[in-house]
């Protein structure tokens, strides 16, 4: 269905740009605001991602995916936007003990409530962490299209995806969120 779309706009209808925006607009945007955490910072990296694509359309390997390629740019954008503004990570290690917690903690909740606690979380944690978070998990991608996306090496994105886990557990435990269950109560 892309295909057809970019072929479209490749040969001048500018109105069929809107079936990328419609498709890809929400998971850029979760993309974006684990990476750059503000809301209005997210919809302008969307934005500026949607003008780049249409932009660079032109240049697009046909022989990739387009979600691929388009992510990847959302994912320069707001690594650039952070550039800006200097953000910097810590890194921290899990227990086995706190992971079985943690699993049981999140069981607990229901839906409406974790995808709230989530967006808490992710405002909290490094970018490039709730970056990988964010597509593993909530977007579905594989190792393999996390790299392609992100042109992070797969054992960066390893090692982020260990680290994201470990600071999501860690600022749900400051949350207090996972307390009765690390108690047992």
């Amino acid at each position: 269905m892309d295909a057809h779309y970019i072929n479209e706009v490749l040969k001048g209808d500018i109105n069929a740009f809107s079936y990328f925006i419609k498709t890809y607009q929400n998971k850029a945007f979760g993309v974006a605001i684990s990476i750059v955490k503000r809301e209005d910072d997210a919809k302008d990296v969307v934005q500026e991602s949607f003008i780049t694509a249409y932009a660079s359309l032109g240049s697009f390997r046909k022989d990739a995916k387009f979600s691929t390629w388009f992510y990847r740019i959302v994912v320069n954008t707001a690594l650039q936007l952070i550039k800006r503004e200097k953000r910097k990570a810590e890194v921290y290690s899990i227990t086995e003990e706190e992971k079985t917690a943690f699993n049981h903690a999140i069981g607990q909740l229901e839906k409406q409530d974790l995808k709230e606690l989530i967006k808490k979380v992710f405002e909290k944690i490094p970018a490039k962490e709730a970056l990988v978070l964010q597509l593993f998990y909530m977007d579905d991608q594989n190792i393999r299209e996390i790299e392609a996306i992100t042109t992070f090496t797969k054992a960066n994105v390893k090692v982020l995806l260990h680290r994201g886990r470990t600071n999501f557990y860690r600022m749900l435990k400051a949350e207090k969120i996972t307390k009765p269950y690390l108690n047992g109560k």
